[in-house]
């Protein structure tokens, strides 16, 4: 474990190594409005650009832990769709959360930890008997959380729920597993086949 200047120090380091051969690749960055907004949990281990194959800046990123949803998440996801027209709000989940183990224990023990983390342990909670799902896995308190997640997005923002009723925006629900492979769980919106339902759950 370092301590913070070593830690201040090699983040400086690592820019400057970045900026020197990046500054002549210019043309590695996507250039436009993003693609999608992707709205992932903050200890997930690798950057929402790799998961999903896609060039620097191509997509806007926000995170909290255990996807909790408070105003700076909505005003950031209705600045991405109202001022950008980003066509896609992706919430993504990962594998072995350490949000939704916290969520599990809580379920099992019937014990919620104090400070502001509790916030992210009951919105789980909440998740599981909104849709009634069994709390018998990590990953199975995962899937239902962000698919919970996702539809909250529709109930809090009516900015967001206009653009999707509107058909020019979409919402895919879904995680990754240890491999890094994509498993959606639900999309809202215009995101499936001419013709879909506007909410499939999976």
């Amino acid at each position: 474990m370092s301590d913070p200047m070593t830690a201040w120090q090699r983040l400086r380091a690592g820019n400057e190594m970045f900026f020197r051969p990046v500054r002549s690749q210019r043309h590695n960055f996507h250039e436009g409005a993003p693609l999608a907004a992707v709205f992932r949990c903050a200890d997930a281990e690798v950057a929402s650009e790799v998961v999903f194959g896609q060039s620097w800046g191509s997509l806007m990123d926000l995170s909290t832990w255990g996807h909790v949803v408070d105003t700076g998440v909505l005003g950031t996801l209705e600045h991405a769709v109202e001022t950008y027209n980003v066509p896609l709000i992706v919430v993504l989940g990962h594998h072995n959360c350490s949000a939704m183990q916290a969520a599990l224990r809580a379920w099992d023990t019937a014990e919620v930890p104090d400070g502001a983390s509790r916030l992210a342990i009951e919105q789980a909670l909440s998740s599981i008997v909104r849709r009634g799902s069994a709390a018998d896995s990590v990953d199975a308190v995962s899937a239902a959380h962000i698919v919970s997640v996702g539809m909250s997005l529709l109930e809090k923002s009516p900015v967001v729920a206009r653009r999707v009723d509107a058909g020019v925006c979409g919402i895919v629900c879904a995680t990754t597993d240890h491999d890094g492979r994509i498993h959606p769980y639900a999309t809202v919106g215009a995101v499936g086949e001419p013709g879909d339902s506007l909410l499939e759950c999976v």
